[in-house]
């Protein structure tokens, strides 16, 4: 395991010097490896047959085609209907 995931599990931060820091005053080197690492680990949570090709990770526009053509055949409720028979209300 590495220290940024044992890092994230504790929730305490690598350097007790970036703590007192808020996100904005983060060094830019710092806070695109932060983000890069969330980025990476949030792949590697996916389950293997959705997680996109390690080639794509650095080229964003390849990357999003290719989460549209993995998730976009899956159909996501956006509303909800409910058949009401008049008789059964009281």
């Amino acid at each position: 395991m590495g220290l940024w995931r044992i890092s994230k599990e504790l929730k305490a931060p690598i350097d007790s010097s970036i703590s007192s820091l808020g996100t904005m005053e983060y060094p830019y080197s710092i806070s695109y490896v932060l983000r890069r690492r969330m980025q990476i680990d949030n792949f590697l949570e996916l389950p293997k047959d959705k997680q996109p090709p390690r080639g794509l990770w650095d080229k964003p526009s390849e990357l999003e085609e290719w989460f549209d053509r993995v998730f976009g055949g899956e159909k996501v409720q956006t509303e909800f209907t409910m058949d009401i028979n008049e008789k059964e209300i009281e």
